[in-house]
């Protein structure tokens, strides 16, 4: 019997102890499109744990992620999640790799599939909860703090220049010719390296047949910088006297994270790469792109 009430008395002095833990939660309003972006950086989400007078108890985090009606949509396996213990200090800082470890969340439906395939939610307003519970029967030992944030729809790049079947008088284009785009919206905390690459048209194809099966004639990674000057010192001259068909071009960027990965959209465009553009060089600057380029 006295050892059934001096059990009682331990539990109950864990507990009134574990009660004592308080969250504080800060999280980026709009964090990194990409998940796994959010790792150890505080400045994407940071959890203030602290437990005075209970240094050495330990805890589990409930955490789940929320649309804004309430409907969760991704929930931590609380099974496989670490258990924490609260030090002598009594504050611990924990970052998004602690709190929301992706390997043990478990998403529903299609943000599920969102993930899996682009490795983002869909673009939307989110809220994230997280609660201390004890680590036998994950009953709550604080209560739950959220924080609103949102994911926004990531922009590919805009191709500028070239414009769309701009013609470019070819002693100019042998000497340089001026790509520019628009950057990777929102902006990426790492720098993300752009890869152009220009394919020739040949007679017989059509563009689109080019760009998935030629050769690039220029295939460049440019980190951070939305410019490219090419000296291409090629020979531009029509494909034939009958037909005077200007050689025809088209060129695309891609868009790669810091891993080297594309740069995705949520919708699903997994190769990270810009609408393409054409366009013409023109030996003979009086004369107008033929149809069919």
């Amino acid at each position: 019997m006295k050892k059934i009430i001096s059990t009682a008395i331990a539990v109950l002095i864990v507990a009134t102890g574990m009660a004592q833990v308080k969250f504080n939660l800060i999280v980026n309003a709009q964090p990194p499109a990409q998940l796994s972006e959010w790792g150890n950086r505080r400045e994407v989400l940071t959890l203030i744990v602290t437990g005075q007078g209970a240094a050495g108890n330990q805890y589990k985090i409930k955490t789940e992620i929320k649309l804004l009606d309430g409907t969760v949509i991704g929930s931590a396996d609380l099974a496989k999640t670490p258990a924490f213990t609260l030090n002598s200090t009594g504050t611990t800082i924990l970052v998004a790799n602690d709190v929301m470890p992706l390997e043990f969340m478990v998403f529903t439906g299609k943000y599920r599939t969102s993930l899996e395939r682009t490795g983002k939610l869909p673009a939307d307003n989110y809220t994230i909860c997280v609660q201390p519970v004890n680590i036998i029967d994950y009953g709550p030992l604080g209560e739950s703090i959220c924080k609103n944030f949102y994911l926004a729809t990531t922009q590919l790049p805009i191709l500028m220049k070239p414009y769309n079947e701009e013609v470019i008088d070819s002693k100019k284009a042998q000497t340089a010719i001026i790509f520019r785009w628009t950057p990777v919206v929102p902006r990426p905390t790492s720098p993300v390296t752009y890869r152009i690459q220009v394919f020739e048209v040949l007679p017989t194809q059509n563009p689109v047949q080019a760009l998935r099966s030629n050769q690039p004639l220029l295939d460049k990674e440019i980190q951070g910088a939305t410019q490219f000057i090419w000296q291409p010192q090629l020979p531009f001259l029509p494909y034939d006297n009958e037909t005077k068909k200007l050689p025809t071009f088209i060129w695309t960027i891609q868009s790669l994270d810091i891993d080297h990965n594309p740069v995705t959209r949520t919708d699903g465009n997994g190769e990270g790469r810009s609408e393409p553009l054409i366009f013409f060089v023109n030996p003979d600057k009086n004369k107008k792109p033929g149809k069919g380029n």
